[in-house]
């Protein structure tokens, strides 16, 4: 009985604009956005412990306890506190679940230019999947997705254990130059974790917001990165946001508690559908890359994908 090889798969380059993989370095595009802030917005190393809504003036705030003991009031807060989120919690948002696959993740440095194409390149197998691509000509960002039956906590926190159970373990069938992309991994960017997402259906019918208290992003819809939108739809969630509180600042010239209210379940309602469809396909995708086997998948995956 054979054993089928690694599969590569490729995408088709990105050329005059067209469709396309685009690379962004994560460090310059959180500069590019921190850069439009006022000075001092951005607090750091702030974790928040539990919210409580209160009255002010006849209107609704939101008070934020901080770890530190700090306490913030807010006319309106937006959660964007990750996949554990605690204002998705608070607002009883149904709790992310494990997906039955794990995927470790890290930065390649090549100090003397790695040489490649300017191309994503992507490798799978019954159960794994893996891919990098260029950022530039000296760094690539790689990935490794696989099948696991435990989240994964003894690795996580690890680098030097990632590394290694990547080279010898997980991706130990995949070309040469995937495992020369792993072995020159910047140890400090080396992530093991559980790809966890969110049943769409709570986000189709839960709570996503509650007053001028609501969440974005990963925060309000967790999603496997199979198809690459996790952050996109997290910018398209500023967007949105961004738009309808707009409208109301400018047709009050201030902003007014309860039409923001209004707003922000406008964002929601426009929202919730499309990244409840992401989330299907996101899952979808990486349960047909990676899991199947029989001809039939292969085709899907390798025609209709």
């Amino acid at each position: 009985m054979g054993i089928a090889p690694v599969q590569k798969l490729g995408y088709a380059a990105a050329i005059g604009g067209g469709a396309g993989p685009r690379s962004v370095h994560r460090k310059a595009l959180l500069e590019a956005l921190a850069e439009e802030l006022p000075i001092d917005t951005l607090r750091f190393s702030s974790k928040l412990n539990h919210i409580e809504a209160q009255k002010q003036e006849g209107s609704s705030i939101a008070v934020l306890h901080m770890e530190d003991g700090t306490i913030i009031k807010a006319k309106v807060l937006i959660g964007c506190d990750g996949v554990h989120s605690v204002v998705a919690s608070w607002l009883g948002l149904g709790a992310p679940v494990y997906s039955g696959r794990s995927a470790a993740r890290g930065l390649a440095v090549f100090p003397e230019g790695h040489g490649l194409k300017q191309e994503f390149q992507q490798f799978v197998d019954v159960g794994k999947r893996g891919a990098f691509v260029p950022l530039n000509d000296k760094e690539l960002y790689w990935f490794i997705s696989c099948k696991s039956t435990s989240k994964g906590e003894d690795l996580a926190g690890n680098p030097e254990v990632i590394q290694k159970e990547v080279i010898d373990n997980f991706a130990k069938d995949f070309p040469p130059v995937y495992l020369d992309v792993v072995r020159h991994s910047d140890l400090s960017t080396l992530t093991w974790a559980p790809l966890m997402f969110r049943f769409p259906w709570d986000v189709i019918l839960g709570n996503s917001c509650k007053g001028t208290i609501t969440v974005a992003g990963d925060a309000m819809h967790p999603m496997t990165p199979d198809l690459g939108q996790g952050g996109c739809s997290s910018l398209e969630d500023a967007v949105v946001l961004g738009r309808h509180i707009g409208e109301s600042f400018i047709r009050y010239r201030r902003l007014v508690p309860g039409d923001a209210a209004k707003a922000i379940k406008s964002y929601v309602k426009e929202r919730r559908w499309r990244v409840a469809g992401l989330i299907t396909g996101s899952y979808l995708s990486g349960w047909v890359q990676q899991d199947g086997s029989g001809w039939w998948m292969k085709f899907f995956r390798d025609v209709i994908l």
